[in-house]
């Protein structure tokens, strides 16, 4: 079967090529929105404050919006597939295939990593732009401490999308779970504390340490590979464990 990844990878790869090429308007139109909602919020957050971009108040702001939108993708990588293919009728099509389920999945989400974190390298050269200057981001421990902390939010995801092949109709539930990916970005999680054990809280807050200047230990990079690895286990037996009974029901192609 380990044969197989690199030329699945290269379909998927040409796929999500097409699609892009296919529906640009509506990808740009996305990235657009994004960025004119993160513009208004911190047009609001320097209006009430009463202070300029110059004045440093909303670096934080701006480095934590950049690591949610890198966050945001890897958890929505599995869950959105699976809701998709749902609506879409086409999980049995794709449980026929030479790779499990749960493979086509991972590659999918390889893919979306990827594509987020040459997003993330770019918001971060564009906070630095907008902070200018006063933002001198070490991009190396940065981009460690995000990427190293994004399979336990990839593991939350595989969960999720584990449920919606039994439950089939949750959109509601995946917009609910975007602002706790917030929540989980904004956590005070560094230096280590009980915080630190949510998926994905103690990476976002090292990396926005790193970026404020702070030099963060090797031993914290341990921690966040710890964590992620845990949820990222749990993840795949918990969504091994919910298509197994999807399959047993009959639903696995319902919707």
């Amino acid at each position: 079967m380990l044969s197989r990844w690199p030329r699945h990878l290269a379909n998927e790869l040409r796929l999500a090529f097409y699609l892009q090429r296919r529906y640009w308007f509506e990808g740009l139109l996305g990235l657009g929105l994004l960025l004119s909602l993160f513009g208004g919020l911190l047009y609001a957050v320097l209006s009430v404050s009463g202070s300029a971009l110059a004045s440093g108040e909303a670096d934080g702001l701006i480095v934590g919006f950049v690591l949610w939108l890198f966050a945001a993708s890897a958890f929505g990588s599995v869950c959105q597939d699976v809701q998709e293919e749902t609506e879409q009728r086409g999980l049995e099509q794709l449980s026929l295939g030479p790779l499990p389920l749960w493979a086509l999945l991972s590659l999918r989400a390889l893919l979306k990593l990827l594509g987020g974190l040459l997003m993330l390298g770019l918001t971060l050269w564009l906070a630095e732009w907008l902070a200018g200057g006063r933002l001198q981001i070490s991009h190396g421990p940065v981009l460690a401490a995000a990427l190293l902390a994004v399979p336990a939010l990839i593991g939350v995801g595989y969960a999720l999308g584990g449920l919606l092949l039994l439950v089939k109709k949750a959109e509601l539930l995946l917009v609910v779970c975007y602002p706790a990916v917030i929540g989980l970005v904004a956590l005070p999680a560094y230096p280590i504390n009980a915080q630190a054990l949510l998926p994905y809280a103690l990476g976002a807050a090292a990396a926005r340490a790193s970026a404020a200047g702070a030099a963060l230990p090797a031993s914290v990079f341990g921690w966040i590979a710890l964590n992620s690895l845990a949820y990222l286990l749990a993840g795949l037996l918990i969504y091994g464990v919910l298509e197994r009974r999807a399959r047993r029901l009959g639903v696995l192609g319902h919707f």
